[in-house]
């Protein structure tokens, strides 16, 4: 088991949780790393330029230095990592610098990275298992409308789509059609937004203000109801940003024993965790 975290030395670590030290680290940019984004390895993957002979992982990082960059990992067992010190490849099209960052593997064995800007802007590059780049969205900032605090690609059915938050409170689907990318939906929670998460209909989004909203999701991406509201979630008495969010399936769904839990980390260093009943707060 291994988490990997960046931050503002400009390197990126692998920490093995059962050694509790760091097992692998490079030296990854000029500035502080503001995003990290595994992608897992599909079996059937053979060998490219994008994915190497042992490679196990593609790493995605982004930095306050305006550039995304792609490694290759090797996880094996025992908590050894390895990281190739030459990136795969290096993006250099976005216009601010780098909040956030998300990627997904397609079909096609290619993958698809978002990165979320501090001007507002966001940008979407297809990297290609032979190496080529592409840029096939870049969104313009607008004045005023603050940082492009989180963007999270997920697939609904066959619809491989992005979510994307803003610090003036506005979230967005995006979905990928034949190389482009088309906006679906777009609502405002009021509040600058800080994080989000995806799964089974649900969008659960992490705020400024220490609330926790819940918007339902059609499979066309567009959004059925008005948020719901939770207020100071991880503490009733000083209400801190929630800066992390997750959601996790338990138990069995033919059952009917699953439950859907949900962990969220603040600004304060607290942690709360719960159970979401259909729909509602437990």
């Amino acid at each position: 088991q291994v988490a990997f975290a960046g931050g503002h030395d400009d390197v990126v670590l692998a920490y093995g949780i059962n050694s509790a030290c760091a097992v692998a680290s490079v030296y990854s940019h000029r500035d502080a790393v503001t995003g990290l984004d595994l992608i897992l390895r599909n079996p059937t993957n053979p060998p490219s330029v994008l994915w190497r002979q042992d490679s196990t992982h593609i790493m995605i990082s982004g930095s306050w230095d305006a550039t995304v960059k792609v490694w290759s990992v090797t996880v094996s067992t025992g908590e050894t990592v390895s990281i190739n010190r030459e990136p795969l490849a290096e993006l250099f099209d976005a216009d601010s610098s780098i909040v956030s960052v998300s990627a997904h593997a397609l079909a096609d064995k290619s993958i698809v990275i978002a990165a979320g800007c501090a001007d507002g802007s966001f940008c979407v590059w297809n990297l290609h298992c032979d190496g080529v780049k592409v840029v096939i969205h870049k969104e313009t900032a607008k004045r005023g409308s603050g940082p492009c605090s989180v963007v999270r690609w997920t697939q609904i059915q066959n619809r491989v789509q992005l979510f994307t938050g803003f610090s003036t409170g506005k979230v967005a689907t995006h979905e990928l059609m034949d190389g482009a990318m088309r906006r679906i939906a777009a609502v405002s929670v009021g509040v600058a937004i800080q994080c989000l998460t995806y799964s089974e209909g649900i969008l659960l989004i992490g705020c400024a203000d220490g609330g926790l909203r819940l918007i339902q999701v059609r499979g066309d991406g567009s959004f059925s109801t008005n948020p719901t509201l939770w207020k100071a979630v991880n503490n009733s008495k000083t209400s801190p940003g929630i800066t992390s969010i997750t959601l996790a399936y338990i138990g069995n769904f033919i059952e009917g024993s699953a439950k859907c839990i949900c962990c969220t980390g603040a600004e304060d260093g607290s942690v709360a965790m719960f159970e979401l009943k259909n729909g509602a707060k437990q």
